[in-house]
């Protein structure tokens, strides 16, 4: 849809599940992962629903894609070689598939920096989610959310210098924002309902996020703020194009 919430149209028709959509940086495709072949695996479709192919086979569950290296790879997370799920990248045709990870942790929803040198993703510590930084190549992983509570779906600003996330550590699930270092942990709505999967959007400041089956737009200084579509839609993804 467009970003006042007009031109909506369905780019995926499956009875099916078809999650995590993803838009490639020029706007020319978007990944999404799927269980419509009886098992987690990740596609590529043209935001017109042509030209769809399936990027992964099993065994094992593939699942949150995001593009990486400015959209010459992919990112996501697989549980071909661990029942945790362990972080890989391969490029957009399928092929050259690189495992990043070998550790305990259950992954999820990576994104990687636009320099390129670190990956922001939920983990799970003790059955609670935070958020985790793990510096390219090979770690160690730093934990910048505390593991008293969920913080989930980060989302990096355009220049990579701060995350949006979700966390529950006051009550309900609210968006909070935070450095890639993990400083300045402020809190940004504040409503009795849950909100989550954020998204900057890059023209202006604005966010975009989920909450009670709608898509909301917040203006930068959070005076405005308008629902952009309420027809049971979740996890917004932006491009600027």
């Amino acid at each position: 849809m467009d970003l006042d919430g007009g031109n909506q149209f369905g780019v995926t028709h499956s009875p099916a599940n078809d999650v995590s959509p993803s838009w490639s940086p020029d706007g020319s495709l978007i990944l999404f992962a799927s269980d419509r072949d009886n098992n987690w695996e990740i596609y590529i479709v043209r935001p017109d629903g042509s030209d769809l192919k399936r990027l992964t086979t099993g065994p094992g569950a593939n699942s949150s894609p995001s593009w990486a290296w400015g959209g010459t790879r992919i990112l996501f997370v697989s549980t071909r070689d661990a029942v945790n799920g362990e972080l890989y990248l391969m490029d957009p045709d399928g092929s050259n598939v690189q495992r990043l990870t070998n550790d305990q942790a259950v992954k999820d929803s990576p994104v990687m920096s636009p320099d390129k040198q670190r990956i922001i993703l939920t983990v799970n510590a003790e059955g609670l989610q935070t958020i985790a930084s793990f510096p390219l190549p090979d770690g160690p992983m730093r934990v910048l959310t505390a593991a008293e509570y969920n913080s989930v779906n980060p989302c990096l600003s355009p220049d990579g210098g701060n995350i949006l996330f979700a966390s529950d550590r006051d009550g309900n699930l609210e968006i909070y924002s935070m450095t890639t270092s993990g400083d300045r942990q402020t809190r940004i709505t504040r409503s009795a309902d849950d909100e989550y999967g954020p998204v900057f959007v890059s023209t202006g400041g604005e966010i975009l996020f989920s909450r009670r089956g709608g898509i909301c737009l917040r203006s930068p200084d959070g005076i405005s703020e308008r629902i952009l579509s309420a027809r049971g839609d979740r996890a917004p993804h932006w491009v600027g194009q």
